[in-house]
């Protein structure tokens, strides 16, 4: 395991990463940082808890949504495959 430095929102965090996974371990801080500036700018909150919150929210519905939207597509396929 290896330690890598990042920053969310101007805070640093020192995260444990899997050998080999920094640059995923760096897709998922950009993801979460992009995710918390939105919020924030938004200007309705403020409290980082509260963005962090709503954030993780955001990106929990988005990665249902699209689980939906697959399960959709791949009935969709097998309904016509059966045809």
């Amino acid at each position: 395991m290896k330690q890598i430095d990042v920053q969310i929102m101007q805070q640093s965090y020192v995260l444990t990463c899997p050998d080999g996974q920094e640059e995923r371990v760096m897709e998922a801080v950009r993801r979460v940082d992009d995710a918390m500036t939105r919020v924030r700018d938004s200007g309705k909150v403020r409290s980082r808890e509260r963005v962090a919150v709503l954030a993780a929210l955001n990106m929990a519905f988005d990665v249902l949504d699209r689980d939906a939207q697959q399960a959709h597509m791949a009935a969709a396929q097998a309904e016509m495959q059966s045809m």
